[in-house]
């Protein structure tokens, strides 16, 4: 049971997945701290980190941050090393107890007014079941060069179901979706977040939420700002990696069983401790 300083059914689950990023973590963090909304947990799932000190260190001063504002952060670590975003995150949700779940990868930061603008999107209209909203893109010169990212702020692409097979356009970080509808697409498919891909985890979620008949709808504001560094998966991931625009039965035909062992603290008591 939660502690009775902090909401026992908040509305948000914000779901953080991270592995050996802790400076970038804190900033993260840090940027969810200050969000005007208040109506939320946060719930930290490390992918086995080496440092795992470090990750005590930090998470436990967070801790202490958040209980300031009566908002409670979980934390919790795979007991193995699993590769990528996918089981981090659906191990975030099993834990997770809003009825809403919004993203924010421990690389990227959201704008004061996030939860609030996307939370009273998605609460205004009982027939979505996600909204998303736009990213402003920064790197450095040299990073731009190197790699020819984009710079600047995003175009909003409403929500097209068809548009998915051809490219993403609603990056995790962006997501607030209802906790109700993934667990529909857990049901109707299998599973949540495919545990078994390297990269481009979210555009495999977002297109089997169309394939599925879920709703999303964009907001068209810039609230998440975008980090690109020489360690973001789109650039070390190589594109041969993964299968993107399978078909659902190839999905499903390459779907591996769950195997790896998940290792994590639910209560605040063991929060810090247990990173």
């Amino acid at each position: 049971m939660p502690s009775p300083r902090f909401s026992e059914y908040p509305l948000v689950s914000v779901v953080i997945s991270t592995y050996n990023r802790p400076d970038r973590l804190d900033k993260a963090l840090a940027s969810v701290h200050a969000q005007r909304f208040a109506d939320f947990e946060v719930v930290v799932v490390d992918d086995c980190s080496p440092d795992k000190e470090a990750m005590h260190t930090l998470l436990e001063r967070w801790y202490n941050e958040f209980e300031k504002r009566g908002i409670e952060l979980i934390a919790a670590r795979l007991g193995e090393n699993s590769g990528y975003q996918c089981m981090p995150k659906n191990k975030g949700i099993e834990i997770a107890r809003g009825d809403y779940i919004a993203y924010l990868d421990d690389d990227n930061t959201w704008r004061p007014d996030h939860l609030s603008a996307l939370a009273e999107a998605i609460e205004s209209d009982f027939s979505t079941d996600m909204v998303y909203s736009r990213l402003c893109y920064h790197a450095s010169e040299e990073m731009v060069k190197k790699h020819g990212v984009p710079v600047g702020d995003s175009e909003g692409t409403a929500w097209d179901p068809r548009l998915l097979g051809v490219r993403n356009y609603i990056d995790t970080s962006t997501i607030l979706h209802s906790k109700g509808a993934f667990w529909r697409l857990v049901r109707d498919s299998g599973f949540g977040w495919d545990e078994t891909l390297r990269r481009f985890g979210d555009w495999n979620l977002v297109w089997r939420w169309a394939v599925q008949g879920n709703t999303a709808k964009l907001v068209d504001k810039v609230t998440v700002d975008y980090n690109w560094h020489e360690g973001s998966l789109q650039l070390t991931r190589p594109a041969i990696e993964v299968p993107v625009c399978l078909n659902y039965a190839q999905y499903v035909a390459l779907r591996k069983d769950r195997k790896l062992e998940l290792l994590a603290a639910s209560s605040p008591a063991q929060a810090a401790a247990t990173i």
